[in-house]
């Protein structure tokens, strides 16, 4: 069972993995 607290934290950890993408990202583009 999911409960509230797992879908918070698999959102938090998506969009920290989803910054630190984008940061890298523009390090590499630019």
């Amino acid at each position: 069972m999911i409960t509230e607290n797992q879908i918070f934290l698999a959102l938090f950890i998506a969009l920290i993995n989803g910054i630190l993408a984008v940061r890298l990202g523009i390090k590499l583009y630019v």
